[in-house]
């Protein structure tokens, strides 16, 4: 946790930085890249005309899935490990000072969030094992 200025007023801002942004926004993000590659992915790789494939166009398209996925899932996890410090750091913080008590606020968020999208990525991580790659 930063040293606050014993001089300053108890609604002196502090910078939010970098380390609690990745924790609130990069499993969401991650979440978010998993989606729109593995669709555009595999929607091109088994419907790349007029006729959809019965298998897909790239020989190594599972592997390819499952390498964003996994690119998803230690992203998000890594968020979580942040927001976990980010909150540790920020659990005595003064809460007469908004920006601390703000920040605590926003780790306890960053929990949250990159928790739930941790689950949603394992979910789509899922259903690349028991839906078929192309299926028509």
């Amino acid at each position: 946790m930063p040293a606050a200025n014993p001089n300053a007023p108890a609604d002196a801002r502090l910078p939010v930085g970098f380390a609690l942004n990745y924790a609130v926004f990069a499993a969401p993000l991650a979440w978010m890249t998993q989606l729109v590659f593995n669709y555009a992915l595999a929607a091109h790789a088994c419907f790349p005309h007029e006729i959809p494939l019965q298998a897909p166009v790239w020989g190594g398209l599972f592997w390819i899935l499952i390498g964003i996925d996994l690119f998803a899932i230690v992203v998000a996890v890594l968020a979580f490990v942040t927001a976990i410090g980010q909150w540790t750091a920020w659990r005595g913080a003064d809460l007469r000072h908004t920006g601390q008590r703000r920040n605590r606020y926003i780790a306890q968020w960053a929990i949250l969030t990159s928790t739930l999208f941790s689950i949603a990525i394992i979910f789509t991580i899922v259903m690349v094992f028991i839906e078929p790659v192309c299926n028509y």
